[in-house]
């Protein structure tokens, strides 16, 4: 089994030094440029959930979207400068092996706690939508915040199994970063390996089947459901989230998976060791905590609106001046909250008892008509 030495500046792999092909891999410019753009994207995105309306904080959603920005937030800012340290020290680890289990226990966490929180969202929209009467009755938005306290928990717990024995966490190519032992020889190493990947595919596939459950779901409800402006709203509504929840589940699938099935495929003893493709594999994963918030961002129904609001006024200012003026005799009619009009959409015999909608001089300068739903 291959080591590396905490105070070695020069990492070797493959009985070889670090050639010209590889030399981009383990350069600081990709590192600086990831913790930026991971730092800004989920700044950014807590900025604008904290300026969504009163109703969309009290829904059960929302926070758990808080949470996967914040929890993506906490994993960069956590991790990333020990790694900017590392190569701004010409790759010799600083710290020793406290530092090693203190990164890896960060890394881990940051997996586990998005995917268990993606679980849940996941999990809240099926029960929502095929279990409304037991939703409303059983799940406050005030418990979404012990939902995710335990969650963060279950994930540290898992993180801390090698610190106290089962599993080992070692330093990494190019010696910049530390994860648990993947290439184990010892009963407990493999099992903390096979448990990391079994766990996190297992998830990923949940969260498949219930977005599948969902689509057909949200089919039949346009079928069914009474042709109204809020029937309409109601529906439009639960389509932005189920397509939110299915861009966060595609990009943390496509980030997280060829790791999860790496760390698997290396306990089945049919590859060897490649560290420049476990380099490649952990970075991609790292790239779901800068693609996380700008999926949010790029799915608000409001800046969509806005854009093509400023395209049309830059570009066809005819266009946008006719439309301006139509939409000022329009009566626009606001939306319920998502935690109350769930249960409306499924099915239509169920009456309707709409909140009174405010002025409409007030919904023409807020544009809150534009963003009523959570995500």
């Amino acid at each position: 089994m291959e080591n590396y030495s905490f105070f070695d500046p020069v990492i070797q792999f493959n009985n070889g030094t670090v050639d010209e092909e590889q030399r981009p891999m383990v350069s600081s410019l990709v590192p600086s440029i990831m913790f930026a753009a991971g730092v800004f994207g989920n700044l950014l995105a807590l900025f604008v959930l904290s300026r969504s309306p009163k109703e969309q904080r009290r829904s059960v959603f929302y926070r758990l979207v808080a949470a996967l920005a914040f929890t993506d937030l906490f994993g960069t800012l956590t991790t990333s400068p020990v790694t900017l340290l590392v190569y701004n020290n010409n790759l010799k680890w600083l710290g020793g092996q406290p530092l090693c289990d203190y990164f890896s226990i960060m890394l881990i966490f940051a997996g586990l706690a998005t995917v268990f929180t993606l679980g849940a969202m996941a999990l809240d929209r099926f029960m929502a939508l095929k279990h409304p009467y037991i939703y409303h009755a059983k799940i406050k938005y005030k418990q979404a915040t012990y939902i995710v306290l335990t969650l963060w928990l279950v994930a540290i717990m898992i993180a801390l199994l090698p610190k106290i024995g089962l599993g080992k966490n070692v330093k990494q190519f190019p010696g910049s970063w530390c994860f648990f032992e993947m290439y184990g020889d010892t009963a407990s190493e493999k099992a903390f390996a096979i448990l990391f990947s079994i766990l996190g595919i297992s998830i990923i596939f949940t969260i498949a089947v219930l977005n599948i459950i969902l689509i057909s779901t949200l089919c039949n409800m346009r079928k069914k459901a009474p042709r109204s402006l809020n029937a309409r709203n109601i529906i439009q509504c639960e389509v932005q989230m189920a397509i939110f929840l299915v861009g966060v589940m595609m990009v943390f699938s496509v980030c997280y998976a060829p790791l999860m099935i790496r760390v698997l495929v290396i306990q089945t003893g049919l590859t060897g060791r490649n560290n420049l493709f476990d380099l490649t594999v952990i970075r991609l994963a790292s790239f779901n905590q800068i693609l996380d918030p700008w999926v949010y961002l790029l799915f608000r129904r409001e800046l969509v609106v806005r854009g093509i609001s400023i395209i049309q006024k830059h570009f066809c200012p005819k266009t946008f001046k006719k439309k301006k003026n139509n939409s000022s005799f329009k009566y626009i009619e606001r939306t319920m909250t998502t935690e109350k009009m769930v249960t409306v959409a499924q099915t239509s015999d169920i009456p309707v008892s709409p909140i009174t909608p405010p002025p409409l001089l007030s919904l023409l300068e807020k544009n809150s008509s534009f963003d009523q739903c959570p995500a």
